[in-house]
């Protein structure tokens, strides 16, 4: 195995009355994994990307974003990552965020459709002392994690499909020194979001997808019809800090595991992992509406008002009416769908914007399926919007039969929207 390590620095402009030095966010790649027995114990000479970063700025929010275009080997197994990180810091929320990333296992690499040969990756992004440099007093903290994104490229029958996991920590830290002299991170005490509660040595797993959190062996598994996830959780967790200290610094922590099968393809996503506490000087602001602000959140109200499926293709009619401080372009974010077992996603790029905004088109292939797909602005609402998506060469079976209901979920960027609809059947074998 061998591993690389890119750290992000950059320079924080004097804004406070507290200077604050340069700050750097650690992102690890290794094959298979970082740690634990199947690491390399000498991982190879770690290579640093430097980036100017964003100073702290008037309302106080440090942040660090910096893009990353690397690719990493271990023997003959390479993979293409591209991927835009971003740290920040305000007096109510810690946060990361992978946002756009894609991660190719290039063609050659020696993975198959088996179980037990898939290229693996594993990407590990940490904060230090200086992206989250303003102390938090110890307690419970709202905390979130979303992830939304889609695989491409064929997929072997289940359960053999191309997989994903990410877990997501937070905890207290020190500041110590080593037998070098030099001052490093100790972690007090970590927190993992998943399902199980508490700090102790049961709290393990995954934290996403969501319907598996808290198991050690929790990942999204991509199949023929179902290559595109959205999952989220929600959750409290606990800074500690050593005895009779008030508060310390925040440590946030990622890691996201891929399992690939087949050479060539690749999956894209947004991550986001976030913390908020409550204000020091607002006591006022909730922390839990801080964290829903901050994250990828709900769209607004989303209701489908139609779903006809046919022998090879179905269509779903819908309308999506924006939050008020909710905004979304399908030219430039991802955009994801699901309609009863089956999920796809559009990459940014991929729409037509017509009308001065008003509407956004695509009509193409994806995954040799045609796809039409439209987004429509009301003209006296602008926060309502008309949504058409038609999927054809695609036998849509298995959904829940009337009076039974069928789940419908769109997302675009970071914002989603869901719905329960009772399905229409059209052609050979229909129940109306």
């Amino acid at each position: 195995m061998r591993s690389q390590e890119i750290t992000i620095l950059a320079a924080l402009a004097v804004l406070s009355a507290v200077p604050l030095s340069a700050n750097a966010l650690q992102v690890r790649f290794c094959s298979p994994v970082c740690e634990a027995t199947a690491a390399d114990p000498v991982p190879d000479p770690s290579p640093r990307v430097f980036n100017g970063g964003t100073p702290t700025d008037v309302n106080g929010v440090t942040t660090n974003s910096a893009v990353i275009v690397h690719t990493h080997t271990n023997g003959t197994t390479s993979f293409t990552i591209t991927a835009t990180v971003t740290s920040q810091q305000s007096a109510t929320l810690q946060k990361i965020t992978f946002n756009p990333t894609s991660i190719t296992v290039n063609t050659g690499s020696p993975c198959n459709t088996s179980s037990s040969n898939p290229c693996r990756l594993e990407v590990i992004a940490t904060s230090d002392d200086r992206d989250f440099p303003a102390p938090k007093p110890t307690g419970g903290y709202p905390a979130g994690a979303f992830m939304m994104g889609s695989f491409t490229g064929p997929q072997a029958p289940a359960p053999n499909g191309d997989t994903i996991s990410v877990t997501s920590e937070a905890s207290g830290i020190r500041l110590v020194t080593d037998s070098s002299g030099a001052v490093v991170i100790e972690p007090i005490s970590t927190d993992f979001v998943n399902a199980a509660p508490g700090t102790g040595p049961a709290n393990v797993g995954a934290t996403l997808p969501s319907t598996c959190t808290g198991t050690p062996g929790c990942k999204f598994i991509a199949g023929a019809l179902r290559k595109a996830f959205s999952t989220t959780i929600n959750e409290t967790v606990q800074q500690q800090c050593d005895v009779e200290q008030p508060n310390c610094l925040t440590r946030l922590r990622t890691r996201l595991n891929i399992e690939f099968k087949t050479p060539g393809n690749r999956v894209t996503l947004p991550y986001d992992w976030a913390t908020a506490n409550e204000h020091p000087e607002h006591p006022d602001v909730n922390p839990t509406e801080v964290l829903l602000a901050s994250t990828l959140a709900s769209a607004g109200t989303f209701d489908v008002n139609s779903l006809a499926v046919g022998p090879n293709h179905f269509m779903m009619k819908a309308t999506l009416a924006l939050a008020a401080d909710a905004t979304m372009d399908p030219v430039t974010e991802e955009v994801y769908a699901r309609v009863g077992p089956f999920s796809l996603t559009i990459l940014p790029g991929s729409f037509k914007r017509l009308q001065e905004g008003r509407v956004f088109t695509f009509n193409g292939k994806i995954e040799d399926r045609q796809v039409n797909a439209t987004f429509a602005r009301d003209r006296r609402n602008p926060a309502l919007w008309e949504v058409v998506l038609a999927v054809y060469g695609l036998a849509l079976t298995g959904l829940p039969q009337p009076p039974l209901e069928v789940p419908v979920e769109i997302g675009v960027g970071g914002d989603t929207g869901r719905d329960l609809v009772t399905a229409r059947f059209f052609g050979q074998g229909a129940t109306k």
